[in-house]
C-alpha cells in the first residue's frame, strides 16, 4: 500500500536527487527500473532527465540489459527526455550493440529536428539496420528531420556503392520529400514495380474505417469523372489499401485529397474518401447528393461508413436517382427507408433485443462471463445478429473486409487526385507495394 506524500514534499525530495546529480543516478536508476517500488516510475524517470548528462550511459546500460520490456520502456522514456544541450553525446547511441538504445537514440534525433541533421547520414545508413523496429525509427526519424535531407537521400538513390540501402532510401525519399522528391528514373522504377506486382496480386481483406462508395460498374474512367478525379495513377489494391488507411484512420468523415478507386470486385467498382469540400457540410445531405447523382448515371449507388473506434455505422442506398435507404446509427430517427432486403433477419446497431433484465445478477465487469452469458441468451431467445455496414455490404454489394482469392477481379486500382488535392498535391509517405 502506499503511503501518501505531500506533492510539495514529493518536490522537495526530487529537487534535492536532481542537485547531488552523478551521486544519485546510480540510486535513482534501481528504483525506476524496479517493478515492484512504491515510487511512481515517471517520477523517477523525471529525475533521471533533470540530471541529464551523467544519467545518459546508465540508461544506455538499462535499456540494453532490461529483464522486461516494462523496465525498457521506462528507460527509453528516462533517455529520450534528457536534458542535455550538446546532441554529440547522443552519437554514440546510434552505433550501440543494443536495438533498444539505437531504436531510442533514432527518436532522440526525431524529436531534434533539424538539429540532429549532422546525424541524418548515419540514420540513412540505419535504414539497412538488422533490426526491423531499428529501421522503422530511422525512417521515422529521418521524416522529422524535413526536406534537408532529401538532397542527402537523392544522393545514395545515385551512388552505385550504395547497395542495399538504394530500396529504403528511395520509401526514405518518398516520405521526406513526397512523389515531388522522386526524379523521373525512380517514378518510372516505382511505376514498373507496381505492373509487375498487380499481375499477381490476389485481394485481402481491408481495414474499415472511414467511409467508401460502391458503384455496379467496371467503367473507372466513368467513376473517375462522376467523382472529378484526376491525374489517376495505378497502384496494387495493397498500395490503395494504405494510402485510404493513412488518409483516415481514426479520423472518419474528412475531405480526401486523393481517392483510392479500387478494381472491379465481383461486379462493384469501390471508391475509398470523401470528396467533400465543405467543412460545414452535413454528412448526411451531402451524403444523399451524391448517392443520388451517382445513381442516376450508374443505376445505383452505395455508401458506407464504419469507425472501429466508438461503434459508428452507416450506409445508404440509391437508385435511379432517388435516395431508397439511409441509415446512421448515431442518428437513428433521421432514417430513410425501412426493411432493406440486406437487413433481414437482423437487428439494426440501435436495436437491443434482450429483456432488460438479462445480465441483472452478472457482473459486467467480467468481460469473459459476460460474453458467455450474453451468447447463451442470444441463443435460447433466438436473438438475431447485429447489421452494420460490412454485413450490409455484403449482401448488398461488396464487403471489402472480406476481399479474398474468391473475389472476381477486373481491370487494376488508381489512386487519384481530388479538387483538394490538384491544390496540394499527394500526401507525403512512402506507400507498401
Amino acid at each position: 500500500m502506499r503511503r501518501f506524500v505531500a506533492p510539495e514534499t514529493q518536490q522537495a525530495a526530487a529537487d534535492e536527487l536532481v542537485a547531488a546529480g552523478a551521486p544519485a543516478v546510480r540510486a535513482v536508476l534501481d528504483v525506476l527500473c524496479d517493478e515492484e517500488s512504491p515510487v511512481e516510475w515517471s517520477t523517477s524517470a523525471g529525475v533521471l532527465r533533470r540530471i541529464g548528462r551523467p544519467a545518459l550511459e546508465p540508461l544506455m546500460e538499462a535499456m540494453a540489459e532490461a529483464p522486461t520490456q516494462e523496465v525498457a520502456r521506462r528507460a527509453g522514456w528516462a533517455y529520450s527526455g534528457l536534458v542535455i544541450d550538446d546532441l554529440a553525446v547522443f552519437e554514440p547511441g546510434l552505433r550501440h550493440p543494443s536495438p533498444k538504445v539505437r531504436s531510442n537514440t533514432a527518436y532522440v534525433m526525431q524529436l531534434k529536428g533539424e538539429e540532429a541533421l549532422p546525424y541524418a547520414p548515419r540514420l540513412i545508413e540505419m535504414l539497412t539496420d538488422p533490426d526491423a523496429g531499428v529501421r522503422q525509427r530511422a525512417h521515422w526519424a529521418l521524416e522529422g528531420l524535413g526536406p534537408q535531407v532529401v538532397p542527402l537521400l537523392k544522393e545514395v538513390r545515385r551512388s552505385r556503392t550504395a547497395g542495399r540501402l538504394r530500396a529504403p532510401a528511395l520509401a526514405a525519399l518518398a516520405s521526406v520529400g513526397g512523389p515531388a522528391a522522386l526524379d523521373e528514373r525512380d517514378l518510372a522504377l516505382v511505376r514498373r514495380l507496381v505492373r509487375i506486382k498487380m499481375r499477381d496480386e490476389v485481394p485481402e481483406p481491408m481495414h474499415l474505417d472511414g467511409s467508401w462508395f460502391a458503384l455496379p460498374t467496371g467503367d473507372r474512367d466513368a467513376v473517375l469523372d462522376a467523382f472529378d478525379l484526376s491525374d489517376p495513377e495505378p497502384v496494387t489494391m495493397r498500395m490503395g489499401a494504405a494510402a485510404w488507411g493513412q488518409e483516415h484512420h481514426g479520423q472518419g468523415w474528412i475531405t480526401s485529397s486523393r481517392m483510392y478507386v479500387t478494381p472491379c470486385f465481383n461486379g462493384w467498382t469501390l471508391v475509398f474518401g470523401c470528396p467533400v469540400d465543405d467543412d460545414d457540410a452535413e454528412v448526411r445531405d451531402t451524403v444523399l447528393e451524391w448517392c443520388e447523382r451517382l445513381s442516376a448515371r450508374f443505376g445505383a449507388a452505395h455508401w458506407y461508413g464504419i469507425s472501429c473506434g466508438d461503434g459508428w455505422t452507416a450506409w445508404c442506398v440509391a437508385e435511379h436517382g432517388r435516395a431508397v435507404r439511409y441509415y446512421d446509427a448515431f442518428e437513428e430517427d433521421d432514417q430513410i427507408g425501412t426493411g432493406h432486403p440486406a437487413e433481414e433477419g437482423h437487428l439494426l446497431p440501435h436495436e437491443d433485443g434482450f429483456p432488460e433484465d438479462a445480465f441483472d445478477d452478472l457482473d459486467t465487469s467480467d468481460s469473459d462471463a459476460f460474453r458467455v452469458r450474453y451468447e447463451q441468451v442470444k441463443a435460447e431467445l433466438g436473438i438475431p445478429d447485429t447489421c452494420e455496414a460490412p454485413e450490409f455490404a455484403a449482401r448488398a454489394s461488396v464487403d471489402p473486409s472480406a476481399l479474398g482469392p474468391g473475389t472476381r477481379v477486373e481491370g487494376h486500382g488508381v489512386l487519384a487526385l481530388t479538387a483538394l488535392g490538384r491544390e496540394e498535391g499527394h500526401p507525403r509517405g512512402a506507400l507498401p507495394i
